[in-house]
């Protein structure tokens, strides 16, 4: 009885983030790689990332909302932490594409 309480109180594990988080991640950076290979250029690839690795994101803005309501947090500010997060996703990948492009260009 005293540890279901005591696991009750301790709230949501943060831990059930790493996984959406990593596998997120790895889609994306695999995304950038065949696109670096297909030699899109860096606009075309900004427009594309968006739409790429969508079911990722959705279980990574999935496990973020339901770790901050679980938290005590309003379920609309957690969408919206949850999209920004996702989005950050893109935009730092927008942005190492384009210095990745950057630098593969002769000078």
């Amino acid at each position: 009885m005293l540890v279901v309480m005591m696991l009750a109180l301790a709230g949501p594990n943060p831990r059930t983030l790493d996984a959406p988080r990593k596998t997120y991640s790895a889609c994306i950076k695999g995304f950038e790689t065949s696109s670096l290979k297909a030699k899109l250029d860096a606009a075309a690839y900004s427009t594309a990332v968006k739409g790429a690795c969508q079911p990722e994101a959705a279980a990574l803005a999935k496990a973020l909302v339901n770790y901050d309501v679980a938290m005590g947090g309003k379920r609309a500010a957690a969408n919206a932490n949850a999209q920004s997060d996702v989005a950050d996703y893109v935009l730092t990948s927008e942005e190492r594409y384009r210095d990745s492009v950057s630098a593969s260009k002769p000078q």
